[in-house]
């Protein structure tokens, strides 16, 4: 493994402020041996004059924290004895310390480092078939939608956004006026869903093309997988012949002529297959916005459609639709990046 180490430099020609911000920000982990001493700089208990070094490298830590959300892939804390575990920074408390003079802390942090797992996952056994259990009630109609319309309502949904991080998965962002109510919207996900969307059942797509009515841009519609939702209904002892229909909701873009959000999106969800859904707010009297990470929902799964490939029978079709409807249009929100 390449290692970056300040005592390979005698005087870097950019200064050792510099130095040391360019890499930390370019290296894909950052060691932090963790002594008693290291801790007093870090946290700005040592006397003065002492330790400025480690203390701007714990200004520059709190920044990178404070830029990812508080979320950590890079900062990795090691002791060399356990009791020294005392001694870990404040922000790094909640990650994974490595111990290296306990039994496996050497191999636990090479597995680290070098992405290998510590243990093979094995593969998942069968499922075993459980008793029908009977429906309590016959319905003819079942709603299922992520959408509380009145909740959505009152939160007004006005735009999309997008963040990349080094390293990171990127991060979807659905920009709201109200933060209460976004707020209460995706604790509502999360008891649904989860932390992590795992049968995709939260339905995100991204629709592309001229739209009659609207001004150029895409449109992000936000939805249920109305096939996951059949299934689920299904194991719950539903009945095939039940109708099932959902709310959904979408916001038309119209980034700016030349905008590359969207693309630098797709691109970077390309590499991860992965991204990070977020609610963010925007202030009301400025184009200021607030994403609100920790809300998060990890998930694998977003739809990039063009409006050609809508048919009738498509649960995008409310897109193309849309124009076909006289109705207010949203305000032109730019996309972030």
């Amino acid at each position: 493994m390449d290692c970056v180490l300040d005592q390979y430099e005698s005087s870097p020609p950019e200064g050792w402020l510099r130095w040391m911000d360019s890499k930390i920000r370019d290296a894909k982990y950052v060691i932090l041996v963790c002594t008693e001493t290291y801790h007093k700089r870090v946290m700005g208990e040592e006397e003065s004059g002492a330790g400025h070094g480690v203390r701007w490298e714990g200004n520059l830590i709190y920044q990178h924290f404070y830029d990812a959300g508080t979320l950590n892939t890079k900062f990795v804390p090691i002791v060399t004895r356990s009791v020294d575990k005392r001694f870990v920074p404040n922000p790094l408390r909640g990650s994974t310390v490595y111990v290296l003079d306990a039994t496996g802390g050497y191999d636990d942090l090479y597995a680290r480092l070098t992405g290998t797992a510590g243990a093979a996952k094995p593969p998942l056994g069968k499922r075993r078939a459980l008793p029908a259990k009977p429906v309590k009630t016959d319905p003819t109609w079942f709603i299922t939608s992520p959408i509380d319309v009145a909740l959505w309502d009152k939160a007004r949904w006005t735009g999309t956004f997008f963040l990349h991080y080094e390293g990171r998965p990127p991060y979807l962002g659905l920009a709201f006026k109200d933060e209460g109510a976004a707020r209460a919207i995706f604790h509502q996900w999360h008891e649904r869903y989860g932390a992590r969307d795992v049968d995709e059942e939260l339905r995100i797509s991204i629709v592309e093309g001229d739209v009659v009515g609207e001004d150029p841009g895409y449109t992000v519609h936000v939805s249920s997988d109305i096939d996951v939702t059949i299934n689920r209904l299904k194991r719950a002892g539903y009945h095939e012949d039940d109708v099932v229909f959902s709310v959904s909701r979408l916001n038309r873009m119209n980034p700016a002529p030349g905008s590359t959000n969207l693309q630098l999106f797709r691109e970077r969800y390309r590499q991860f297959k992965t991204y990070y859904l977020i609610p963010g707010v925007v202030a009301a009297r400025s184009a200021t916005l607030t994403p609100i990470p920790e809300l998060g929902i990890f998930k694998s799964k977003v739809l990039f459609r063009h409006v050609d490939d809508i048919k009738d029978n498509d649960i995008d079709v409310v897109v193309v639709g849309s124009g076909r409807v006289k109705r207010s249009k949203n305000p032109d929100f730019s996309d972030f990046k």
